[in-house]
């Protein structure tokens, strides 16, 4: 798999330079599915603590995936944490059984997937040739 961006903390990404705080910044607006394409949006965030120039909108592109898992969380609590996403990391393929886990590198090895988790348990797992970040002022 290869990206144009590095995965900061679990939480952030780095991109030409500038470091995007997923968590705290930017709300999950939805995924969808294009023959062996894979697009995951993020909206940035309405909170008083989000600065006026960060981004409006992330797109994550998964482009030649070969695998994609999901599983929809528990909004029985706390319905606005669907959107917040807890971490993203790059994970061994062969431990696919593993959801729930990070992984401290910032670039991903050959064989492995990336997962996207969010506070409410919601998880998207994805196998690709490459993954391109588009970030939109």
């Amino acid at each position: 798999m290869k990206t144009n961006f590095e995965i900061e903390e679990n939480y952030a990404v780095l991109l030409n330079g500038i470091h995007i705080d997923l968590h705290n910044n930017f709300q999950f607006k939805k995924i969808s599915e294009f023959n062996d394409t894979v697009r995951i949006e993020f909206i940035k965030s309405t909170g008083d603590w989000v600065h006026e120039n960060e981004f409006e909108k992330l797109t994550f592109l998964h482009k030649n995936v070969v695998f994609k898992n999901s599983k929809k969380g528990d909004n029985s609590k706390f319905p606005e944490d669907e959107n917040t996403l807890s971490g993203i990391s790059f994970f061994p393929k062969s431990m696919r059984e593993i959801n729930h886990n990070f992984m401290e590198h910032n670039k991903p090895n050959k064989n492995d997937d990336i997962i996207y988790l969010f506070e409410n348990g919601k998880m998207f797992r994805m196998n690709c040739e490459r993954i391109e970040l588009i970030a939109e002022k």
